[in-house]
């Protein structure tokens, strides 16, 4: 009886006033950054005045990032203002195909980007063979060049001016896909995943700043996934992702469970959390400083945003849903803030009720009242905010970024 009195209460700090409802504001791009090719933000910092977005080009040259493309891929870094005026932009690229996924801003103002790339690996020379009859001189087809796949963690360093300092790479035996770095203790940490035909498996391991890896520590066998990750007070991580298996004690419930978990800074599982529906498939994707989390819960028919504020870990505050078409990013600053593609009335906004998927930023109070929501004609990839500039996001169109500035 206690357990349902709990989540009663917690229902009922859910729902806003519809006298307080917000209306919708449409927002307008500050910059449009078009691209040609499967161009990719993956992350965004906010550093004082400055915003910082990281990411993966495949176009050969662009009108917003200097340089050409080597190999299939590069992965890039660009410094803007809260006006929306490129400082500078750097390419991360080799001979390899380099992707980048994830940002954090050093104490020296230098900014440290992971992402990966593969191995090139290089054919051995052809030579006729010993007593082949070859009277007309026809050269032989040297073999074509062949690659590996994603197995290089990559870390590059670069100035507060844009200049590339460091760059070190680790070489794994998977396929790895790095989703987050974080700069805690004077090391950084980082985390992702790990794949082997139709499993997945997260992954941890720090590296010094001079480019010194520790062992890579598993998480999880078959069936688990890390989307991101914060760093604690005490140094320890909380790490949140999905997963359909066993983790310490904790089992799945659900087809697919969303999980937050606390490991400590060597990569050991200390506490699991799950968020599951019986006969659902759910993951976060998205959690801030605060606590603050945002996710998807897949029905048979049907899918909603999920956004949940917790006290501490498995301690839920607050918590909605929402029809939506997509996961729900989110971003703590002054407020709680989330952005998703809606598909339904919103409770605490007026006169909403789109007739197709259509994107939405919603601003929360400390009881989860909504207190402003805004549109964009495409959805957000990444959010941030802080006090300097306010919430920025990255939208994307399918054939331009667009930076958008809420202050």
């Amino acid at each position: 009886m206690k357990k349902v009195f709990v989540i009663f209460l917690i229902t009922l700090t859910s729902i806003p006033s519809i006298s307080n409802a917000a209306s919708v504001k449409t927002l307008k791009t500050i910059i449009e950054l078009p691209y040609v090719n499967n161009d990719q933000v993956s992350d965004i910092a906010l550093s004082g005045k400055n915003i910082f977005l990281v990411g993966t080009t495949e176009s050969s040259n662009s009108t917003w990032l200097s340089g050409s493309l080597s190999g299939l891929s590069d992965g890039f870094l660009i410094s803007y203002t809260a006006t929306g005026l490129q400082n500078w932009s750097v390419r991360l690229g080799n001979e390899g195909n380099e992707i980048a996924t994830s940002i954090a801003v050093d104490t020296d103002g230098s900014i440290w980007v992971l992402g990966a790339s593969n191995t090139v690996v290089q054919p051995s020379p052809i030579s006729n063979p010993a007593g082949l009859l070859n009277p007309d001189n026809v050269p032989i087809t040297p073999p074509s060049v062949s690659n590996s796949p994603m197995n290089k963690v990559k870390l590059w360093q670069v100035s507060g001016s844009g200049v590339l300092i460091n760059s070190f790479e680790y070489l794994t035996t998977e396929v790895i896909l790095p989703k987050k770095i974080l700069n805690s203790g004077g090391n950084l940490q980082i985390l992702g995943n790990a794949y082997s035909g139709l499993s997945s498996k997260g992954f941890f391991f720090s590296a010094t700043k001079t480019g010194v890896f520790s062992n890579m520590v598993i998480i999880g066998n078959k069936s688990t996934q890390i989307n991101s990750a914060i760093t604690n007070n005490d140094q320890s991580l909380t790490i949140i992702g999905s997963s359909g298996e066993k983790l310490l004690k904790s089992k799945p419930i659900g087809k697919i469970d969303a999980i937050t978990a606390k490991i400590s800074n060597s990569g050991v599982i200390q506490q699991v959390a799950r968020a599951t529906l019986k006969g659902s498939s759910r993951a976060w994707s998205s959690i801030d400083p605060g606590l603050l989390q945002g996710g998807k819960v897949n029905y048979s028919t049907k899918s909603e945003a999920a956004i949940t504020k917790f006290s501490a870990l498995n301690k839920p505050v607050w918590n909605v849903r929402y029809s939506s078409k997509s996961a729900a990013l989110v971003a703590i600053g002054k407020n709680s803030w989330a952005t998703f593609v809606s598909t339904g009335a919103i409770k605490g906004v007026s006169n909403w009720k789109p007739k197709t998927p259509t994107p939405v930023i919603l601003e929360f109070g400390k009881k989860a009242e909504v207190i402003s929501a805004y549109k964009t004609d495409s959805p957000a990839v990444v959010i941030d905010s802080n006090a300097d500039i306010g919430t920025v996001l990255v939208c994307d169109s399918g054939k331009s970024f667009g930076l958008v500035v809420i202050t």
